[in-house]
């Protein structure tokens, strides 16, 4: 960012740590090196970006979106996009007066439904926006809307296969992470923490803020085929609403 830049920005993303931790990171970053900086965030009604966004001093605006069911029986589709549109209407008109009023010329989306009212009405104000891809295979919204995004920000190199964009467009930039998970890094492992031993081969699965039951499955399995193996030690970030399962299981 220039000095002379327009130093309005609006951030916006899904409820989700997968969407939301990276943007808290590239707040983290603007308002270290650019503190004149005036950044809004738009979020869903429900996550927890509406307590976490308002913490760091951010404008948060909560904007109503739904995702697009896409398969199933031809009137089920039908049906989910019919209901899709009936949704962005609100939120798309909500999302033009948040712009005119805040004066934004920059927008950034991090991923999810939420991005889709807020894209359309960057486009509907000729206003410049980028997208930033979490995931190896970008979701539908980022590949629908990415031929017309300013730059499309990917975190694994070969991502830009999956995408159609403008000549230049797509940087690989990895995926930003907090200041708090960089502090922990220059940590000493704690072992003893987790019980894990220090001298053994250490598998260590997560599937994102609210896990992933099929990833729990098959690390259950790999748990079972290595449990007589003391070479090898497992530890699972299962997630809170599959911590009960899981304990049982093991």
């Amino acid at each position: 960012m220039e000095d002379g830049d327009n130093k309005n920005i609006l951030i916006t993303g899904g409820g989700t740590g997968g969407h939301l931790y990276p943007a808290i990171a590239i707040i983290e970053y603007l308002q270290e090196k650019y503190p004149d900086t005036d950044i809004s965030f738009i979020g869903s009604e429900k996550g927890m970006g509406s307590k976490l966004i308002p913490a760091m001093g951010i404008d948060f605006y909560k904007v109503r979106a739904r995702g697009l069911i896409a398969s199933g029986s031809v009137l089920k589709k039908i049906s989910g996009y019919v209901s899709f549109v009936f949704a962005i209407v609100p939120g798309f008109l909500k999302v033009l007066k948040i712009l005119r009023n805040k004066k934004i010329k920059t927008v950034l989306g991090m991923g999810g439904y939420i991005c889709a009212p807020v894209f359309l009405a960057a486009m509907a104000r000729k206003t410049d926006f980028s997208i930033h891809e979490q995931n190896y295979i970008p979701g539908r919204l980022n590949k629908f809307f990415s031929p017309k995004a300013k730059y499309i920000f990917t975190s694994f190199e070969e991502t830009k296969k999956f995408l159609r964009a403008k000549k230049g467009a797509i940087v690989f930039s990895g995926n930003p992470v907090r200041r708090a998970v960089r502090e922990m890094m220059r940590l000493e492992p704690s072992y003893e923490r987790w019980g894990l031993k220090r001298n053994r081969f250490t598998i260590i699965a997560f599937g994102g803020s609210l896990g992933a039951e099929k990833i729990n499955r098959t690390i259950t399995g790999l748990y079972r085929k290595f449990a007589g193996d003391s070479g090898v030690q497992i530890l699972l970030i299962s997630g809170s609403r599959h911590y009960g399962d899981i304990s049982r299981k093991v």
